[in-house]
């Protein structure tokens, strides 16, 4: 699960790292980020990689509660996924994520910080998608992918955000790879992270 997380990086910064060609219209009002709100992802279309905002959250139809994760075991099959994982791929990135413990009954529950190691920003695996309300506006919503929790994130929740390196993101963005090479990457496991308690 990851229902919330921050970004304490500039556009600059980002179009720098993920080598972004085209100059971004990206304002990010606050660095922490919640459902429903914009943040920056990264894409890839016609070859080249692009960076805007978009919305946190898939919608089902008749319900205002977004689907903001996306579970790596059954996003091949999930009818609402499916597609996006197959054609529309995206990078969220952040530099952390909070989750609260899930191993306990302590009222409220311990919330920890998270962020990865040896890396200048954290690469969150995502989905996205089009929608269009009812006026017809069109916008652009993502999903987070979870996979189950590596070794050091086992200590607090069953469940984290899938992270990729550096190296996987070309992979992981192009429509080229074929998902027998996308099924590995939903497995990666980024190694060790920073856990402190807030």
């Amino acid at each position: 699960m990851c229902g919330r997380f921050y970004l304490d990086a500039d556009a600059e910064f980002l179009m720098n790292y993920f080598k972004i060609q085209y100059e971004p219209k990206v304002i990010l009002e606050n660095p922490l980020i919640f459902p429903t709100q914009n943040s920056p992802v990264i894409i890839e279309s016609k070859g080249d990689r692009r960076m805007g905002l978009m919305k946190w959250g898939f919608k089902l139809p008749n319900s205002d509660k977004p689907i903001i994760n996306s579970r790596s075991e059954t996003i091949h099959e999930k009818k609402m996924f499916k597609e996006a994982f197959e054609k529309r791929r995206c990078i969220i990135p952040a530099s952390g994520f909070f989750e609260w413990s899930d191993y306990t009954d302590q009222k409220p529950k311990p919330q920890y910080k998270v962020s990865v190691q040896d890396q200048p920003i954290m690469c969150m695996a995502g989905i996205y998608t089009k929608t269009i309300d009812t006026s017809g506006q069109i916008g652009w919503v993502f999903s987070i992918i979870t996979r189950e929790a590596n070794a050091d994130m086992m200590a607090i929740h069953p469940r984290m955000p899938l992270i990729l390196g550096a190296e996987d993101l070309s992979s992981w963005l192009s429509q080229e790879t074929q998902l027998t090479s996308l099924d590995v990457l939903l497995k990666s496991d980024i190694g060790r992270l920073n856990i402190m308690r807030t």
